[in-house]
């Protein structure tokens, strides 16, 4: 099942012009589009999120390694940014960023579609934190809280369909 809930052509992350197209869904695309991995880690209803020196708060994740999986590129990028242990429970959902135009130069997505991926994960362990290159601290937010960051915000109902799945099954 793949089901559209959000499209944005204003994101400005996009190339111009561009389209971001969310969807809640249990399909892996082509892996070949897939550029980036997350993990929506929670803890009852916290989530935890990466304080980055780059972007402020974030969904732990990041870029998928030549040869990596998703999943695998998930973990290893939600132990990286907050020394988290956890294992993948199932795919959420997807972001397709679609380039509409000529491909830009220096661009380094896959094009013109790629592909960020977002998980469910079971936190395993929480080992202690320790401020990395990229990652300054660490924080279980709260929905009313984790719903202000802006990142949140862009991904909402990927946000929200992870915390339906973790309330669900207690």
């Amino acid at each position: 099942m793949k089901r559209l809930v959000k499209s944005d052509t204003t994101a400005s992350f996009l190339p111009r012009p561009g389209e971001c197209r969310l969807y809640i869904t249990d399909e892996l695309p082509d892996l070949v589009q897939c550029s980036t991995a997350f993990g929506f880690v929670f803890d009852g209803d916290k989530v935890l999120l990466t304080r980055l020196r780059d972007r402020d708060w974030d969904i732990p994740g990041g870029v998928i390694d030549p040869g990596e999986t998703p999943d695998v590129a998930a973990v290893r990028e939600v132990w990286e940014e907050t020394y988290a242990k956890v294992e993948i429970v199932e795919l959420i959902g997807i972001q397709e960023v679609e380039a509409l135009g000529p491909k830009p130069a220096n661009y380094r997505w896959p094009y013109p579609i790629s592909v960020q991926v977002f998980y469910l994960c079971k936190l395993i362990e929480l080992c202690p934190f320790e401020v990395n290159t990229e990652s300054i601290e660490r924080q279980f937010f709260v929905p009313e809280a984790a719903r202000k960051i802006p990142t949140m915000r862009n991904h909402d109902l990927i946000y929200e369909e992870g915390l339906r799945r973790v309330q669900l099954k207690h």
